[in-house]
């Protein structure tokens, strides 16, 4: 696996683990614990923002780069 794959492939696995947060959220506004609900929405708004950012820093950082790269990834 190349190192934007890699890459793609934890920030797509960040959404996941938003999703499963806000369906955390979604379950304790079904229960009546609604205060803890909106901490948890604000929560994974903020991760979702966060994530976003990153997706489009990564996809201007790979547009630069070759993709067919299979060196070992190296900080600059």
């Amino acid at each position: 696996m190349t190192p934007a794959g890699r890459l793609l492939f934890w920030i797509k696995a960040a959404f996941v683990g938003d999703a499963a947060l806000a369906a955390f959220g979604a379950i304790l506004l079904a229960t009546g614990a609604e205060r803890p609900a909106v901490w948890v929405f604000v929560f994974v708004g903020v991760r979702v923002a966060l994530g976003v950012a990153a997706l489009v820093i990564a996809i201007h950082a790979l547009d630069r780069g070759d993709p067919n790269d299979d060196r070992p990834s190296s900080v600059r």
